[in-house]
């Protein structure tokens, strides 16, 4: 592939004569979608092409700093020099208390083997999916009572470029794949009513090879909807997949250790014991294949990686520049024009907001609790919970609590019969020492996998609390 164009130096141009520091972010994007129905191509669409860019200025103002930004499609000499008018306004209304924010120098000279571009999709985005299509039905062509009743894959190809008044000018390319598959189990009519199962997926690829056992498992989630019953009353062991703490963790972490919370005083405080000893909890920028992986922040500064809890105590917040100044740190590389739930940051589209601190990937890493198996064994009775419907996790009280779409009982250290209905909730982190999912984690995994924004194992969590069908008696308390 050629190198990613650099539309942020087309800009920074224009900028050369501006007395007070700037920088520029911008974006190329091309979107493909494909449509399945009943494993038929129904649409394809794209290229949808995008072409943006956000000017940011930073106005010395009485010992604070006159934030400024606009964003703009414009090109042009006139477009360019509208943005720049209108983040001047901006600027002078909107005080920040940072006094001498540094934006980046000198990029990562090289951004190294970290994978974040798909090169299937890059050389051929029409085909790929194409093939992933037929690839998902094959995969359901001799499986009698399970077909997939809907499907869809949007991938993004993005080209995104920063340049700043330090002389910072840096560029890269990488990719971004929202999948979702509905997968439906009927029988005769005499049966129960069909059952269906919704996966979804944010991810920088599209792999194929997966789909024969991923067809198999949805299959099955999917049939077991039609006999689940209400699952047990009461605060009970739970264990949760990646594909669930996933939906609940990344929102609150994203938030309680961020340097935004910081400066309102909601932040968790450092050295704060927020899980047992066996508990780490990283954010790592230049995690192969995670959605916020990349070379350097969204202001330029390299990503790394460093250790939000080890030994279950809290370690470092995440900054950016502008937090970082205030606050008396260093950015720390967790610069994301983010967009609160949206685990892809609205790709492609990033340009249209600011840079604030945010995570990147968190990573959990593997634990000594042995695989999915060996885990369930030491839980021994509870309830196992395979997809939470809307977690509605709030980042400021970490609160989390949602609808069990599918889950199975614990019994005897075995999965047993399917569950659904009634709710599960609880809290993620706990400032005050109290319990919390975190806190309660009494098993962790050791096969962690990567689910949109983060890569972690399984939890075993000692308790939370489950709103079902009032039996009480059923499960052993813990």
């Amino acid at each position: 592939m050629n190198g990613p164009a650099n539309l942020a130096v087309r800009v920074a141009d224009r900028l050369r004569g501006l007395t007070v520091p700037w920088d520029v972010f911008a974006e190329r994007s091309r979107r493909f979608e494909i449509h399945l129905q009943r494993g038929r191509v129904e649409l394809t669409r794209g290229p949808l092409l995008l072409e943006g860019y956000g000017v940011r200025l930073l106005t010395p103002s009485e010992g604070q700093t006159g934030v400024g930004y606009r964003a703009a499609t414009d090109f042009s000499e006139e477009g360019v020099r509208t943005a720049v008018a209108a983040a001047e306004r901006l600027a002078h209304f909107n005080q920040f208390p940072a006094r001498h924010p540094e934006l980046p120098g000198a990029p990562p000279a090289s951004p190294g083997d970290l994978k974040i571009l798909d090169p299937d999709l890059w050389s051929d985005p029409a085909g790929t999916l194409e093939a992933f299509g037929a690839a998902l039905g094959a995969a359901f062509a001799d499986r009698p009572g399970a077909v997939p009743s809907f499907a869809s894959v949007k991938a993004t190809l993005v080209e995104t470029s920063i340049a700043n008044s330090t002389g910072l000018e840096y560029a890269y390319a990488h990719t971004v794949v929202e999948t979702e598959v509905a997968v439906k189990a009927f029988g005769g009519p005499e049966g129960p009513a069909p059952g269906e199962y919704w996966y979804t997926d944010a991810a920088r690829r599209l792999e194929t090879a997966p789909l024969p056992a991923l067809a198999t498992a949805w299959s099955r989630f999917a049939e077991d909807t039609r006999r689940a019953k209400p699952p047990p009353n009461g605060a009970i062991p739970v264990v949760l997949p990646p594909e669930v703490l996933g939906g609940i963790i990344p929102p609150v972490v994203r938030f309680q250790f961020s340097a935004a919370a910081r400066l309102r005083d909601l932040s968790v405080n450092a050295g704060t014991t927020v899980g047992p000893e066996s508990l780490e909890l990283g954010d790592d920028g230049r995690f192969d294949w995670g959605i916020g992986s990349a070379p350097v922040d969204d202001e330029g500064t390299p990503q790394v990686r460093h250790s939000l809890v080890s030994n279950g105590r809290v370690g470092e917040l995440f900054f950016d520049v502008l937090h970082a100044d205030a606050l008396g740190a260093r950015s720390t590389g967790n610069a994301a024009r983010s967009t609160g739930f949206d685990p892809t940051g609205g790709a492609g589209r990033k340009f249209t907001r600011r840079p604030g601190p945010d995570a990147t990937t968190l990573v959990v890493p593997a634990g000594r609790g042995g695989s999915d198996a060996e885990l369930l064994e030491q839980v021994g009775d509870g309830l196992w919970v395979q997809q939470i419907g809307w977690a509605s996790p709030d980042m400021l009280s970490g609160r989390f609590g949602g609808e069990i779409r599918l889950g199975y009982r614990i019994r005897h250290g075995k999965l047993a019969e399917p569950v659904r209905g009634g709710t599960v909730g609880g809290t993620v982190i706990a400032r005050d020492g109290s319990s919390s999912l975190l806190k309660d984690a009494a098993v962790v995994g050791s096969e962690p996998r990567l689910v949109g924004a983060i890569s972690t194992p399984t939890l075993a969590i000692g308790s939370l609390s489950v709103s079902g069908d009032d039996d009480r008696s059923s499960v052993p308390r813990p």
